[in-house]
């Protein structure tokens, strides 16, 4: 049964949603520790202060969805049922496309509410850490909140810095439950109408926009586990072609998943699709609307259809669109056919010296590899991302001011000293052995092996 307003059930309705930017990790240390803890504590605080029967949501936040959920689905209905929306103020969180696009569907929900009067008065911020007004876009400066009955140190240095350090953790507490009590008075006090799920990810950003060599298109070209040849081993597959998983057989977290993380941590924001359904879009060479990266299965290649797409791809050759090939040391499938594969791959992609594939060579006698391990692609993605989004800045954005030299009218790939190189970027020394340049392909492909790779949040905080 549906609650008056039309909406769903009362019952599917979280007094509130967290909205918030995913912190790469540092090291071993998850810094999103600190948030769900926030979140549980803020959850707990307002269980006290309400009758809520057990059944009800208390809060939401993305953290808290099971593994192998739709994230956009379940964002999508908490967005459209939440009574009081609770973004953390963080600098990353006005940077981030998808808490833009969050903060976007809420508002367009609660302008609906009588008179528009919910619009700002449903949103509770958190400061996250101290933030000056100036720092603030313009929707996040609307809100009134007044947090001058708040402690000061919160108020100065944000909610973190009380979490951090153990003698302020009463002053934390006393943050929580103020918080916790606006909450519940600005549920009971504003209406939001309840509305029908919209996927929140097609509305644009509230926050102003960032610069195009920021929207990192990772395009997936492999096969779903419906399409596989009985030569393959369909374990590595799911139900989607962005659900390959080269490196876990039977894995629940995708390869473009890690990658969107990846990519998240060098301050991009990412977008995951079907090469098949994005190619047009990445081969675009007049106006094309952001750097990418093609993750490729090398299995595919045997597709006639799919090796005459990607042969397409190679011919147009956009520079702002590397390759990155896994293949998995540690599956026999693979292993006995590098050879042929790499092949058959060098031959599709028509391999030039201005494509980096960002693959290991092998030492004389052996195989040529892709990127072997999990931990490898961590690093050579993350290069591979910069190397794209080096190069669309190169072609497509206006020249800095100063500068006497036009966009796009730089060396050809592959010529010229002038080229960046992922090398001078990261600092790094050179490869180690194993990992070296082959002879037609971009010497800056292989420096992958030089970095520690990071695990990582999400997207942003």
């Amino acid at each position: 049964m549906n609650d008056a307003d039309g909406g769903r059930r009362a019952s599917a309705k979280p007094h509130f949603f967290i909205s918030y930017a995913h912190m790469p990790s540092v090291g071993s240390r998850n810094p999103n520790l600190r948030v769900g803890q926030f979140y549980e504590d803020l959850c707990e605080a307002v269980l006290q202060l309400t009758p809520l029967p057990t059944a009800e949501p208390v809060g939401f936040m993305d953290e808290t969805m099971h593994q192998g959920d739709n994230w956009a689905l379940k964002i999508s209905e908490a967005l459209a049922t939440c009574r009081v929306f609770v973004p953390l103020y963080h600098p990353r969180l006005f940077r981030s496309t998808p808490c833009g696009q969050e903060w976007y569907t809420f508002a367009q929900r609660a302008a609906n509410a009588p008179g528009g009067a919910a619009h700002n008065t449903a949103i509770v911020p958190v400061l996250w850490v101290g933030m000056r007004d100036a720092a603030l876009p313009p929707v996040a400066s609307a809100v009134q909140y007044n947090h001058s009955s708040f402690p000061r140190a919160y108020t100065e240095d944000g909610l973190y810095a009380l979490m951090a350090q153990s003698h302020n953790h009463g002053l934390y507490e006393k943050v929580v439950y103020k918080l916790a009590r606006r909450i519940v008075e600005v549920a009971l006090e504003t209406v939001v109408p309840v509305v029908e799920p919209v996927d929140f990810t097609t509305n644009p950003s509230a926050f102003p926009g960032r610069s195009p060599a920021d929207e990192l298109t990772i395009a997936v070209l492999a096969f779903k586990d419906s399409e596989v040849p009985e030569h393959r081993d369909t374990a590595w597959y799911g139900a989607r072609r962005t659900d390959w998983q080269p490196y876990t057989r039977g894995g629940d977290s995708p390869l473009a998943e890690t990658a969107a993380q990846l990519a998240r941590q060098c301050d991009l924001n990412p977008t995951v699709h079907e090469f098949d359904a994005r190619a047009e879009h990445l081969m675009e060479l007049e106006r094309p609307q952001g750097p990418g990266v093609l993750l490729l299965d090398r299995w595919v290649l045997q597709d006639p259809q799919r090796a005459a797409l990607v042969s397409e791809f190679a011919r147009r050759n956009p520079a702002w669109v590397t390759v990155v090939e896994p293949w998995n040391r540690d599956d026999p499938q693979c292993t006995g056919q590098t050879r042929t594969m790499t092949e058959l791959t060098d031959r599709i992609l028509h391999r030039r010296s201005s494509r980096p594939s960002f693959r290991a060579v092998a030492g004389d006698g052996e195989d040529p590899e892709g990127v072997p391990t999990a931990r490898d692609f961590g690093l050579a993605f993350q290069h591979a991302a910069i190397r794209a989004q080096r190069a669309f800045k190169e072609r497509h954005l206006p020249r800095s001011p100063g500068s006497d030299q036009p966009p796009g009218s730089g060396p050809a790939p592959g010529r010229g000293a002038d080229r960046p190189r992922l090398r001078e970027a990261f600092g790094a020394p050179r490869p180690p052995a194993g990992y070296h340049r082959g002879e037609d392909e971009y010497d800056d492909r292989d420096d992958h092996e030089d970095h520690d790779s990071t695990g990582g949040g999400e997207d942003e905080l």
